[in-house]
Order: structure tokens, then C-alpha cells, then sequence
């Protein structure tokens, strides 16, 4: 799950659960280019004391996420990279 990817590391989205979130959730993330098969790399997460919010690059943006939404997202090691899917 992406709540638990490593800082700094490159990964791929593999699934969604759209149905665990409010439509307007979803369309938030959708903006933000979150989808299937797109990668992404955590960037930080929120204070020492939290998780919350995670921060992530998608491409050349800079994008916030709650950890909440984060947990609804599976993610896969990124091409070149031999580690196993978070």
C-alpha cells in the first residue's frame, strides 16, 4: 500500500479501491493524475508525531494525499526496479 512505499523510492500504482472513497475523493485524486499504471514517488510524510498528510511526486508535480487514501492505493515496484511490490 502506498501509506507504507518508502520515502524516495519510485513505484507504480497497480489499483485503486474507487469504491472505498467519496466520489469527490476520487476525482480529486484523478486530477491529480493518480491512476492505474502511473508511477509515483513518496516524497515525505507529515510530522514526526503523524503520517499524515504524505506527499508524493506524480511527473513533475507535487501532489498532498491523506494517509487514509494512500491505504486504498496498491503499489508495485517501478520498472528497473527489483524490489517487491509495497
Amino acid at each position: 500500500m502506498l501509506d507504507r512505499a518508502p520515502l524516495g523510492v519510485a513505484v507504480r500504482i497497480a489499483r485503486i479501491d474507487w469504491n472505498a472513497m467519496s466520489a469527490d475523493e476520487g476525482r480529486r485524486l484523478r486530477e491529480f493524475g493518480l491512476m492505474e499504471g502511473v508511477e509515483i514517488t513518496p516524497l515525505h510524510r507529515g510530522s514526526i508525531f503523524s503520517r499524515d498528510p504524505l506527499a508524493l511526486a506524480v511527473g513533475r508535480m507535487r501532489v498532498i494525499i491523506r494517509a487514509r487514501q494512500a491505504a486504498m492505493i496498491t503499489v508495485e515496484a517501478a520498472a528497473g526496479d527489483e524490489r517487491r511490490s509495497a
